[in-house]
């Protein structure tokens, strides 16, 4: 790196004073765009000395000029940033965005990808849990496709992702060295590759300091409010003793410390809570989520980056990019960091 910013299509739509869109469908040369709003991109253009990307030249032969993302919830406020991502690459190139929403089922995960190939996307962002070994024709699909956020057994695809294990074991030393031996482990469906990558490394860090993690304390549920929630309700209800709690996301750590304020325990005085992800609420969540901070935004970009690669070279090889998570200190597990 020279240290130098490079003019991006941002800058230009703001010099502009015109939306990212705008200015690629100048760029593309598309119509729709009024005579005086081409002029002010072009002189955005010239003066900021914008260079379009190359890939976007490589990419102009193509039908559909769109790709499809499929995600399994929309209401998780981890994947609008990974949205965010996914779209502002894109748009850079001048493609569009198709976003399916799956719920975590396997057969909407299935009818969605067949759905966009009817479309004739020119590839797929995929984050699920389908089963690539069932369901073989997924491997001859007629156009790339990439994983994100997880990876799946069997899935003869380039995956990026975050290094879960590694963060789950980072959290869960934290509040080891917080004086919390009593840990309880809250986590997606028992199947799901995220909860087995998050559950694996909690009971690695649990395993490496001599801790132990009896399997009565370690509950399978739902990434949502209402799964930490009821995880929580459980563990009480079945009379477990824990002073800590890993929840395997921030929705679900949320909901842990409301069930426990129920119950007239104190966050983090009798149980120290920490997430998964660092989803923008927690921060201002009170008290505030001690996490794990996943490079979301930019798992977006290089998802897109990897799709490029193989639609402009022909490339088909498969490979896992693995990100590195942070470990972000704040108030539920007794740290000062409570920073936004």
């Amino acid at each position: 790196m020279n240290g130098i910013k490079q003019t991006t299509i941002k800058d230009v739509a703001q010099e502009a004073g015109v939306s990212i869109a705008t200015v690629s469908r100048v760029l593309n040369e598309q119509s729709g765009v009024s005579k005086e709003l081409v002029e002010q991109v072009k002189v955005a253009v010239q003066k900021l000395n914008y260079q379009p990307n190359a890939i976007a030249r490589a990419l102009k032969n193509s039908e559909s000029r769109s790709i499809g993302l499929i995600i399994p919830d929309i209401e998780n406020p981890f994947f609008p940033a990974l949205v965010r991502g996914v779209e502002d690459a894109m748009q850079e190139i001048g493609y569009a965005v198709i976003l399916c929403n799956t719920d975590g089922q396997p057969e909407a995960e299935e009818r969605y990808i067949k759905f966009l190939l009817s479309k004739q996307v020119d590839g797929i962002l995929f984050v699920g849990n389908l089963n690539f070994v069932q369901n073989p024709w997924l491997a001859a699909l007629p156009v790339p496709m990439i994983l994100l956020d997880r990876k799946i057994v069997g899935a003869p695809f380039p995956t990026v992702l975050v290094d879960n294990e590694l963060g789950a074991f980072m959290v869960v030393e934290h509040l080891i060295k917080q004086g919390r031996h009593h840990i309880a482990i809250i986590s997606g469906k028992s199947q799901s590759p995220i909860s087995i990558d998050r559950v694996n490394g909690a009971i690695r860090a649990l395993t490496m300091y001599g801790y132990p993690c009896p399997k009565q304390s370690i509950l399978n549920s739902y990434f949502t409010f209402e799964g930490g929630y009821q995880a929580v309700n459980d563990l009480i209800a079945n009379e477990i003793f824990f002073d800590g709690i890993f929840a395997a996301n921030d929705m679900m750590a949320i909901g842990a410390i409301e069930c426990l304020t129920k119950y007239g325990r104190h966050v983090p005085d009798d149980v120290a809570v920490v997430g998964f992800d660092d989803i923008r609420l927690a921060a201002w969540y009170k008290p505030s989520l001690t996490t794990v901070r996943q490079p979301v935004y930019e798992m977006g970009q290089i998802a897109v980056q990897s799709l490029v690669e193989q639609l402009t070279h022909s490339k088909t090889e498969t490979f896992d990019k693995i990100l590195k998570p942070e470990l972000v200190i704040r108030r539920s597990s007794g740290g000062k960091g409570d920073t936004l």
